[in-house]
């Protein structure tokens, strides 16, 4: 699909968007509401856009890398805290490979200064923390400190999505960064 210049004059919304599938549009390509977002980590949405499946699995993986953990269904007996993150790297470059495609991109935005993975994994990770805060420290003051940035948290990532619509934004194409390697 081509683009002339006055498109990029024009807001972009969910059904101008359109997915990409061997060179071909196949229909409008949906970035997660800040609902569905929270709703997919929680675990409670499993059905719809694949950003669904790798966000349950961020709020699975970032779970699972909490300090004293105390659900053992979702914490491994031997876990291996470098696995875990190469599989969080992993699965933030499945969502930034995803948004080449399915996110548009105006050349005379302003570049955000994270990757869509990024901003899903930080999500994530933020409610895992927020959630287990809540449910085990009794300090009411660290429990309505979690809950209040996970708010913000959700609200940044609206106002990304929100400017993303408008073309107000772009996101940079991602980096998976320096994966640790054995020295010898």
């Amino acid at each position: 699909m081509r683009r002339n210049a006055t498109d990029f004059d024009r807001p972009i919304t969910a059904a101008t968007v359109l997915r990409v599938q061997g060179g071909h549009a196949v229909g409008p390509a949906e970035l997660l509401s800040p609902e569905q977002l929270l709703t997919a980590i929680a675990g409670h949405r499993e059905h719809g856009s694949a950003l669904i499946g790798w966000a349950r699995e961020l709020g699975d993986l970032h779970a699972v890398l909490i300090p004293g953990q105390v659900d053992p269904a979702r914490r491994a007996t031997d876990l291996d805290e470098a696995a875990t993150r190469a599989e969080i790297t992993q699965v933030i470059a499945q969502i930034d490979s995803w948004a080449v495609f399915h996110v548009p991109r105006n050349p005379i935005a302003r570049t955000h200064t994270h990757s869509l993975g990024e901003v899903i994994s930080h999500v994530a990770k933020t409610y895992a923390d927020a959630w287990w805060t809540v449910l085990h420290i009794t300090d009411e003051q660290l429990r309505h400190e979690a809950w209040f940035h996970l708010g913000q948290v959700r609200e940044g990532y609206s106002d990304l999505i929100e400017d993303i619509r408008a073309r107000r934004v772009q996101l940079p194409l991602g980096w998976r960064g320096i994966e640790s390697t054995p020295t010898t």
